[in-house]
C-alpha cells in the first residue's frame, strides 16, 4: 500500500501519494532545466505551480482521496512534456521562444478540441455531482459540463420537474465509466464584461459572440411584452391573453429564471487560468510563459514610463525646493492645498459616479412609467371617456389642458428619455435642431399651462353651501336608525381597464354619481331629533356655487324612526364636477339613541360621519369649508349610541340611566366632570329662584312677634324652603 503524504502547493494542502510526489518533482525539475536561460523563469515556474495546484485540487474536490500517479500522469499530459516542447523548438529553430509556444499552444489546442467521435453515451464516474448523467453527456458532445447542467436545472424549474424525470431515466438506463477530462472551452461569469452578474458576457465568451447581443436575448421578451401591452392599449384590444402575452410571458418568466440559475451556479473567472479556459485557451506551460514574457514586457514598459515619470518628478521638486528655499515657505500652504485638491476630487468624482448611475437608474424607470402612463391618457381610452364631459366648461378649457399634457409634460418626458438613450449608447449628436424644437414646444406648453391654472383656479374661487335644507322627523321612540336605502354605487362601464369592484361611483355621457356624503352628529337642545344637509360646491362666484349645489341630487327621508339616506349624489354634464359634497347634520337629544346600520358602512367612504364639528375660514369670508377633528368613522355598525349632556356618543354600558335622563357617566375621568357640571347647573337654578323670591317683595311675608315683656316687637320675614346644594 502507497504512503500518503501532504504538501503545501502553491498555498494549497494537498495529500499525494509518495509516489506521484516523486514523479511531480521529477516534471517540476525537467522544467526549472528547461526554463534556466528564459526571462522570467521563476514567475513562468510559479504560474505552473499554481496552475498544478488547481487542478489537483479540482480532483481532489471531485471526491479523491489522494492523488495518484495516474492524476499526475494526466496533469503532466495537459500542461505538455518537455520532449514536446524541444521537438517543437528543433523544428523551428528556437530555443523556447514566444514562436515556440504559441505553435505548441495552439497545436495542443487544436488536439483537445478534436477528439475522436464518441460511439457511446456513458455516465461520467469522475465528474459528477449527483449520477454523473450530465457530464456523461457533455462529454459525448465534447461541451463543458456546466453548460448541460444548466440545461437540465432550467428544464426542471421551467417544465414543473419534467427535467429531473428524463435525469433519472438516464441514470437509471445509462452504464458508468471513467471518462477523460474536459479540455475546452469553460463557462464562467465574465468579472470583465459585466452590467449586472457577467452572465451575458460569459456567454459571449463561451459562445464567441458580442456581449450586447446575449444582452439584447436576455432582455427581449421584457421588452416585447412591453410594445405589445402599449399596442394593446393603444388599439383596445381586450381578447389578448392567448398571443403574444401569453408566449412572450411565458419567455420572459424562462429567461429571467435562466438568468438568475446562471448568476447563482455558473463561478466566476478570477484567476488568469479561468479566464484562459474561458477565453477557449489551452492551459499549459507554453502559454503560461507566453503570459508571462507578456505580462514582463508590459510591466517593462509600465516601470520605464515610470521612470521618466519619476524623473520628471524629481527635477520638479528639486525646483520647488529650490523656489521654497529661496521665498522662505510663502507659498507652502497654497501647494499643500494645490497637491490635495486632486485627492479631494478623485473622491468627489468616485461619489458622483455612483449618485450618476443611481440617479441615472432611477430617472430611467421613473421615465419610462410617465411614458407609458402618457401614451395611456393619450391613445388607452381616457382622451375618449366620458369624464371629459364634465371637466371642461369650454372648448379652450379643453383644448388648454391637451396642450398641457402634451407639451408641457410629454415634451420634458421624451426630452429625458432621448436624452437617456444618448447618455446610455454614448451617441452625440452635433445638430442643435433637435433642442430648438424642444426647447420651443416646452415654450408653449408652459403657456398653456399657465393659462389652464388661471382658468381651472377662477372656476374654483369660490367654495360655499347652500342654506340648512330641514327633513322633517316624526320619530316617536327614542332612538333614530341611520341607514342606506339604495343600492351600492358601482362602475356600469365598459373601460376594460377599470375593475369591477371599483365601488362607490358611476359617469356615463350626462349622468357622474359618487358617494362624497358627511354625516355631523351634534346634540339638540331640546328633546327632539332634527335633521338638516348642506349641499356643498366650487363656482366662479357665489351665485354659480348656489347654481351648481342646487342641481345636485341628493335623496334623505325620514320614516318614523329611521332616516334613510341615498347611496350617493348626482351631477349632470351641464353642471360640471367641481367638487360638489353633501353634509347631513343629525342632532340628537340628550338620553336618547341613535343606531348606524350596517348599510352605512358598505355604502359610503370610511371617513364618512364625524364625531365633532369645528369652523374654520379658509382663505377668507368667499372661501368657507367645514373641518371636524376627527377623520375616520369611529362608530360601530349595529350598535346603539347615546347622546351624554357633555355632546358625546357612549355605548348605554357606559352611562347610567333614571327618569331623568342620563344621570352618570362610568368612566372616572368624564364622571366626576358631569358631577361637577351637573352641580354647577343646580346651584345656578337655586340662585334664580332666590331672587324671584327676594324681588316678589318681603311686606307680604312679615310677621309681628311680641317680646315676652311686652316692651319689643321683632319682625319675622318668612319665604319658602329653598334646598342649596354646595
Amino acid at each position: 500500500m502507497k504512503k500518503i503524504i501532504n504538501i503545501n502547493l502553491s498555498g494549497r494542502v494537498i495529500p499525494i501519494e509518495d509516489s506521484a510526489y516523486e514523479s511531480l518533482q521529477r516534471y517540476i525539475e525537467s522544467l526549472r532545466r528547461y526554463f534556466v536561460n528564459e526571462e522570467g523563469r521563476d514567475e513562468i515556474i510559479n504560474d505552473i505551480e499554481s496552475r498544478i495546484a488547481e487542478l489537483m485540487n479540482d480532483k481532489i474536490r471531485k471526491g479523491a482521496t489522494a492523488i495518484t500517479d495516474g492524476d499526475i500522469q494526466e496533469i503532466i499530459t495537459s500542461m505538455g512534456r518537455i520532449e514536446d516542447f524541444e521537438e517543437v523548438d528543433a523544428a523551428t529553430g528556437g530555443t523556447g521562444t514566444t514562436g515556440s509556444a504559441q505553435t505548441s499552444s495552439s497545436a495542443s489546442y487544436a488536439q483537445a478540441q478534436v477528439k475522436k467521435p464518441k460511439s457511446r453515451l456513458y455516465r461520467d464516474a469522475s465528474d459528477k455531482l449527483l449520477g454523473g448523467v450530465c457530464s456523461g453527456i457533455a462529454n459525448y458532445m465534447n461541451v463543458d459540463p456546466a453548460v448541460v447542467r444548466l440545461l437540465f436545472a432550467v428544464i426542471t424549474f421551467g417544465g414543473f420537474g419534467f427535467g429531473f424525470l428524463i435525469y433519472i431515466l438516464l441514470w437509471i438506463i445509462l452504464p458508468v465509466r471513467d471518462l477523460d477530462a474536459y479540455e475546452g472551452k469553460r463557462l464562467f461569469r465574465n468579472p470583465d464584461d459585466k452590467v449586472i452578474s457577467g452572465v451575458a458576457g460569459g456567454l459571449a465568451a463561451y459562445f464567441d459572440k458580442p456581449a450586447w447581443a446575449i444582452r439584447m436575448i436576455f432582455a427581449a421578451p421584457l421588452l416585447l411584452n412591453i410594445v405589445f401591452g402599449v399596442i394593446n392599449s393603444i388599439f383596445f384590444i381586450s381578447h389578448r391573453d392567448i398571443f403574444p402575452n401569453l408566449f412572450i410571458g411565458s419567455f420572459t418568466g424562462t429567461f429571467c429564471l435562466a438568468y438568475i440559475i446562471l448568476w447563482i451556479v455558473l463561478p466566476e473567472a478570477n484567476s488568469p487560468f479561468e479566464k484562459m479556459e474561458m477565453r477557449g485557451e489551452k492551459v499549459d506551460v507554453n502559454r503560461i510563459r507566453q503570459n508571462v514574457k507578456e505580462g514582463m514586457s508590459d510591466f517593462k514598459t509600465r516601470m520605464e514610463s515610470w521612470g521618466e515619470e519619476v524623473k520628471t518628478s524629481a527635477q520638479q521638486l528639486s525646483a520647488r525646493a529650490t523656489d521654497f528655499a529661496n521665498t522662505r515657505g510663502r507659498t507652502f500652504a497654497g501647494e499643500v492645498a494645490e497637491t490635495a485638491r486632486p485627492v479631494a476630487r478623485g473622491a468627489g468624482h468616485i461619489i458622483g459616479v455612483l449618485f450618476k448611475a443611481f440617479f441615472i437608474f432611477i430617472a430611467g424607470c421613473i421615465t419610462l412609467g410617465l411614458f407609458v402612463g402618457l401614451m395611456v391618457i393619450i391613445f388607452g381610452g381616457v382622451a375618449f371617456w366620458p369624464i371629459n364631459n364634465f371637466l371642461w366648461t369650454s372648448g379652450i378649457q379643453k383644448a388648454l389642458a391637451w396642450g398641457t399634457l402634451l407639451f408641457f409634460i410629454g415634451v420634458p418626458i421624451v426630452g429625458f428619455m432621448t436624452w437617456l438613450v444618448r447618455r446610455v449608447v454614448r451617441v452625440r449628436s452635433r445638430n442643435r435642431y433637435l433642442g430648438w424644437t424642444f426647447g420651443g414646444l416646452w415654450t408653449i406648453g408652459w403657456v398653456c399651462a399657465v393659462c389652464f391654472a388661471a382658468s381651472i383656479a377662477k372656476d374654483l374661487r369660490v367654495y360655499d353651501r347652500t342654506n340648512a335644507i330641514e327633513v322633517p322627523v316624526t320619530s316617536t321612540m327614542n332612538k333614530l336608525t341611520v341607514k342606506v336605502n339604495e343600492p351600492e354605487i358601482r362602475y356600469s362601464g365598459n373601460v376594460w381597464w377599470i375593475h369591477d369592484d371599483n365601488a362607490g361611483w358611476d359617469i356615463s355621457d350626462n349622468t357622474m354619481k359618487y358617494n362624497n356624503i358627511k354625516i355631523r352628529l351634534e346634540k339638540s337642545d331640546d328633546s327632539a331629533y332634527h335633521v338638516k344637509y348642506y349641499k356643498y360646491s366650487a363656482g366662479r362666484n357665489l351665485a354659480d356655487v348656489q347654481n351648481r349645489a342646487s342641481q345636485t341630487i341628493f335623496n334623505i327621508a325620514a320614516q318614523d324612526s329611521t332616516l334613510n339616506l341615498g347611496s350617493g349624489l348626482t351631477i349632470n354634464s351641464s353642471s360640471k364636477f367641481r367638487g360638489q359634497g353633501v353634509i347631513v347634520e343629525v342632532q340628537i337629544p340628550v338620553g336618547k339613541k341613535i343606531r348606524f346600520d350596517e348599510t352605512l358602512e358598505n355604502a359610503y367612504s370610511p371617513w364618512v360621519v364625524r364625531r365633532s364639528v369645528q369652523y374654520r375660514n379658509w382663505g377668507g369670508p368667499r372661501y368657507r369649508v367645514d373641518w371636524d377633528n376627527d377623520d375616520y368613522f369611529d362608530w360601530n355598525v349595529n350598535q346603539d349610541y347615546i347622546m351624554t349632556s357633555d355632546g358625546k356618543l357612549r355605548k348605554p354600558e357606559e352611562v347610567i340611566l333614571d327618569q331623568k335622563g342620563v344621570r352618570d357617566i362610568k368612566t372616572s375621568a368624564d364622571s366626576l366632570k358631569m358631577k361637577i357640571d351637573e352641580r354647577e347647573r343646580q346651584n345656578e337654578k337655586d340662585r334664580q329662584r332666590l331672587e324671584q323670591i327676594q324681588d316678589s317683595g318681603t311686606e307680604q311675608n312679615t310677621t309681628k312677634v311680641k317680646a315676652k315683656d311686652d316692651k319689643e316687637t321683632f319682625t319675622l320675614i318668612t319665604m319658602p324652603f329653598v334646598p342649596l346644594v354646595i
